[in-house]
């Protein structure tokens, strides 16, 4: 079977229909490749292991918003003061995760990473037909933005944001093709009144309105074939305000901006973690990050439909962005595949309709068995399939979420603290801090934890230099006043090799990863 490139709109995919009848909406050959190939993508979002560090803490802080109502300090950490001013800004994904956990269990929130990233993809393969005309292209441009995205699927409050982008690229990017009607801008506002409120990504959004009216107003300006008439542009433009507007509904206002500007330039992020950090061409997200780019600079120049001056200043803002740290793969992924599908597509001919064949009971039968798999890794199905060991090696032994949480998640070292209490300070390695968050809180406090943000550049050098068993007894002991040591021998090999030799230390409890060390008082 030949790939079919076709983007013509008077060409159907679904074969001829009888006048009057109403088809039924079963899936044909056309349709199964992008079934396929989200259910691929949902199968291995629900297989990626939840990663502690950006679960926890937020699960925490959404039983806070639950019982409390949103907090503004630090709380979890004695290494900073307790007053110290903190954003919770991710507050409505933190209270949907909790609200999901008191509702489900662990397996719940777990379920709502995938069906989100699900419906992401879904939306980035919608946004790809429309502009290609193809359902094939659609599924080859969904397989490329999930393949970039295989980074960023831990459970994490990003994923609340995931069907707000996708929803945006459809509708602005329908709205600049002259598809869709003025009073499908109304939709931005609420979309942005949610977003605000569950990750400081929503700044893409009103970055995606500001291009896209940006683009069409050049457009008209230059007298380009089918630019937005000026009508259609005033309606873009109250649509940005008022999706602007929206964004203040979040509890501190214009403070969010300040928020998302310091977070995304904190030199402690930058220089610590990974995701923070330029994109480089290694594993399967870097490989097809870099290669899509050279793919683009191709099709820029070959494509017989080229994209349009809109469509390049999106692009090239978002590879921008994609350019300066990893975590913004993502949404370059999302919103520049459906371009690239729109690129390999044949250009717009008015030619007579042509029938295909749909086979819609091989088709309806093979996607309802793609269905059965993508449930059968779903919690709590998964812990009943037979994985392979190495596979189930990666995970936890978390009560009641068997197959779901990473095994850097210290489950049994925090049930020993729990039941061996202290009233002395802790030293934690900066995941577990997460973890601990969760369970110990307020009974006891974290050294550190992954609110990267919170914690001066001065104590995250600190940090790193004990992690790294260099001067760590004065720093521990002197400057500290550290009474126990939890951490992790793979992230912290040198700690752990320097207090088992060391005799002003004693080790009281040790598993497969996680050590736990007690400062031996002096006579």
């Amino acid at each position: 079977m030949s790939l079919d490139l076709t983007n013509d709109p008077n060409v159907s995919e679904a074969g001829p229909a009888r006048p009057g009848a109403r088809a039924l909406p079963l899936p044909g050959l056309e349709q199964l490749w992008v079934i396929l190939v989200l259910t691929l993508l949902g199968v291995v979002i629900a297989l990626v292991p939840t990663l502690p560090h950006d679960f926890w803490w937020h699960l925490k802080a959404g039983q806070l918003v639950a019982d409390q109502g949103i907090p503004s300090t630090n709380l979890f950490a004695w290494s900073v003061p307790a007053d110290q001013p903190f954003v919770y800004a991710t507050w409505l994904s933190e209270w949907l995760f909790y609200a999901l956990y008191r509702l489900g269990g662990l397996g719940l929130p777990v379920l709502a990473r995938n069906l989100l990233g699900l419906a992401g993809f879904t939306l980035v393969a919608l946004e790809a037909r429309r502009r290609s005309g193809s359902w094939r292209l659609a599924a080859l441009a969904a397989l490329f933005a999930g393949a970039m995205a295989l980074n960023n699927l831990t459970t994490r409050t990003q994923n609340w944001a995931w069907v707000p982008f996708g929803l945006y690229l459809l509708i602005l990017g329908a709205y600049a093709d002259g598809a869709g009607r003025a009073r499908t801008l109304l939709a931005l506002p609420p979309i942005m009144a949610f977003w605000v409120n569950v990750h400081g990504s929503f700044v893409l959004g009103l970055a995606l309105v500001m291009l896209v009216a940006a683009g069409e107003t050049l457009r008209s300006l230059l007298r380009q074939p089918q630019a937005a008439s000026w009508l259609r542009l005033r309606a873009l433009y109250l649509a940005g305000a008022a999706t602007l507007a929206a964004a203040l509904l979040n509890p501190i206002g214009l403070g969010i901006f300040g928020y998302v500007t310091a977070l995304t330039t904190n030199p402690s992020s930058q220089a610590l973690v990974v995701e923070w950090q330029p994109p480089t061409p290694h594993g399967i997200a870097g490989t097809v990050f870099f290669a899509s780019i050279l793919a683009l600079l191709a099709l820029f120049a070959l494509a017989r439909r080229r994209p349009s001056l809109t469509d390049l200043l999106l692009i090239c803002a978002f590879l921008w962005l994609a350019w300066g740290g990893q975590r913004h793969v993502v949404w370059y992924g999302m919103l520049a595949m459906p371009i690239l599908a729109q690129c390999l597509a044949a250009p717009r001919t008015p030619t007579a309709r042509v029938s295909r064949p749909r086979m819609v009971l091989p088709s309806t039968l093979v996607s309802l068995i793609l269905l059965g798999v993508l449930v059968a890794v779903q919690p709590p199905f998964k812990a009943d399939l037979a994985l392979p060991r190495p596979y189930t090696a990666l995970f936890a032994a978390v009560p009641g979420a068997p197959g779901l949480f990473s095994a850097d998640t210290p489950v049994a070292a925090t049930a020993y603290l729990r039941t061996h209490p202290s009233s002395g300070r802790l030293f934690n390695e900066m995941g577990y801090g997460s973890y601990l968050d969760w369970a110990l809180f307020p009974a006891t406090q974290v050294f550190i934890d992954p609110r990267i943000e919170l914690y001066p550049p001065a104590l995250w050098q600190d940090y790193v230099a004990i992690s790294e068993a260099r001067d760590y007894n004065a720093l521990l002991i002197e400057k500290y006043q550290v009474e126990r040591v939890l951490l992790d021998r793979v992230v912290q090999p040198r700690l752990a090799t320097a207090l088992a030799a060391d005799t002003r230390w004693q080790r009281e409890y040790a598993d497969d990863r996680a050590e736990i060390y007690k400062r031996m008082i002096a006579p």
